[in-house]
């Protein structure tokens, strides 16, 4: 089971969220809800790429444009797996942490 690189894993709720660079993400208890939040203070977007149960390959993206502190949550749905997190920088690449295996 691959894992996303991590700097560090505080409590969210009542769940684990992991945090890269300033963002960090999250499933719900039965993994059916995405979840992404903006740690940083920036003024940059943050995002998570990642695949459902049930829906193939697609691959979703959840956007957090709310700022600083505020978490953006998808529906809930089948099973979530979360393939990828960023950071987006304007006139720069997007900063981004994937699965490893």
């Amino acid at each position: 089971m691959g894992m996303l690189s991590t700097v560090a894993t505080p409590a969210f709720a009542y769940q684990d969220i992991k945090v890269i660079w300033g963002h960090g993400y999250r499933t719900n208890a039965d993994h059916g809800v995405a979840a992404v939040k903006d740690l940083a203070d920036d003024d940059n977007e943050v995002y998570v790429k990642y695949t459902r149960k049930g829906h193939g390959d697609r691959l979703f993206t959840l956007w957090n444009k709310k700022g600083k502190g505020k978490t953006t949550y998808s529906g809930d749905g089948g099973t979530v797996t979360i393939k990828k997190v960023c950071r987006s920088i304007s006139a720069r690449p997007d900063v981004c942490f994937t699965k490893s295996a």
